[in-house]
């Protein structure tokens, strides 16, 4: 098959992430793949060289350096004229068209919302077939109350989402969807990783309790909550010889201010932004993620997690639950939001966290459930699934 595959940006992030993954594990399985950014601007060169093999090329209108820079004037004329700043969308549609037209395209697999209103317009002029992936966004602009994403998802051939949770969601929005179905997300990690590496280099005693939290550096992860709730877990474990710590995993300059509020704390490391958060992932006992983001899907980190063998401790939000109570045992402990403030308790998260420290036989159980439940997981088992989808659809058109 010949498949494009369109995103947001190339950047740390669920989404982003999941189809760079699939991109990879497709040319893999022999099929020609192209990646076309819709926000070329948002690109991070390192992630990208690290998940991206060579046959796969990215497209985004930063090939068109000079058109790129005059749609962006116009955008900005149109915009001081109070009218609508349509032009430089119009120009990525023309480029897109280019680039399905020029590489043969058979088939587009779309993975953000503003990728979806930018290809549906353009699928249904070529006469393409269109598969759009619900990374949770569609979920949260229906709580929301809006519905006018509603033609676009009516031109997709397939609808797959990445949770149980928003198939009901889009499903009880919509009784008239084209074919929606979950697939569930996968990883890839690096086996060659270990804990020992990853202490040593942050200077982490090998004998300590390390909880990590690995996401993008936005509030509504839960990256304050987790510093509070790591402070209560110390004085409550204060008689106890193991030392513990938190690595907070991501970049961004809401974490460099929370950072400066953290700096007496000589247990709370900061990493900044990393290409590769499995080798961190790798050194650590548990993996917290307190989020309360509202488009909030199937968090890769609680998969990374869990493939590392980590018991995880995170808020009961979005698809999180399918998570970790498995039908084989808990992966972990769920949080409940505050019906108050719609954030996670900071004491039960601090629970939560002494629980795993105290309790042997609890973490042990969990641990072993997060492992054996990671397998479904896998990025060869995600990209299966796209693929039998892709050829279903394709025979379909046909």
């Amino acid at each position: 098959m010949k498949i494009l595959i369109s995103t947001w940006s190339l950047q740390v992030g669920g989404g982003e992430v999941l189809a760079m993954n699939l991109a990879a594990e497709l040319v893999k399985r022999g099929h020609q793949v192209v990646v076309f950014n819709q926000r070329d601007e948002l690109i991070d060169q390192k992630l990208v060289q690290r998940l991206l093999p060579p046959e796969v090329q990215v497209l985004s209108m930063a090939d068109k350096p000079l058109q790129r820079f005059w749609a962006h004037k116009v955008n900005a004329l149109q915009d001081r004229l109070g009218r609508p700043a349509v032009f430089y969308e119009e120009c990525q549609r023309t480029y897109l068209k280019e680039c399905l037209m020029r590489h043969r395209i058979e088939l587009i697999s779309s993975h953000a919302t503003f990728s979806d209103r930018l290809c549906a317009p353009v699928a249904q002029q070529l006469g393409l077939p269109l598969v759009i992936t619900e990374h949770g966004e569609y979920s949260r602009f229906i709580l929301e109350g809006r519905r006018d994403f509603a033609t676009v998802l009516h031109s997709a051939s397939r609808i797959l989402t990445v949770s149980k949770y928003n198939q009901q969601v889009l499903q009880g929005a919509f009784t008239d969807l084209p074919p929606v179905q979950t697939v569930y997300n996968g990883v890839t990690t690096d086996n060659a990783n270990t804990a020992a590496e990853m202490r040593q280099q942050l200077g982490i005693p090998r004998e300590a309790f390390v909880f990590g939290l690995v996401a993008r550096g936005i509030p509504d992860k839960g990256w304050e909550q987790a510093t509070q709730a790591f402070r209560l877990f110390q004085s409550l474990i204060s008689n106890q010889q193991r030392p513990a710590h938190l690595v907070l995993v991501g970049g961004s300059e809401y974490l460099r201010q929370l950072q400066v509020t953290c700096t007496e704390d000589a247990g709370i490391i900061f990493t900044g932004q990393v290409p590769n958060p499995d080798f961190y992932i790798a050194g650590f006992d548990v993996g917290l993620l307190p989020t309360y983001f509202q488009a909030e899907a199937l968090p890769l980190a609680i998969i990374e997690y869990m493939i590392n063998g980590k018991p995880v401790i995170a808020t009961r939000v979005g698809g999180i639950s399918e998570l970790l109570a498995p039908a084989t045992g808990a992966a972990g402990q769920l949080i409940e939001l505050d019906a108050a403030t719609r954030k996670p308790g900071v004491p039960m998260l601090a629970q939560a966290m002494v629980r795993y420290y105290t309790e042997s036989a609890l973490y042990a159980s969990h641990a072993h459930h997060a492992q054996e439940a990671s397998q479904q997981f896998t990025m060869s088992t995600c990209a299966a699934h796209y693929e039998d989808v892709f050829q279903q659809v394709l025979a379909a058109s046909a």
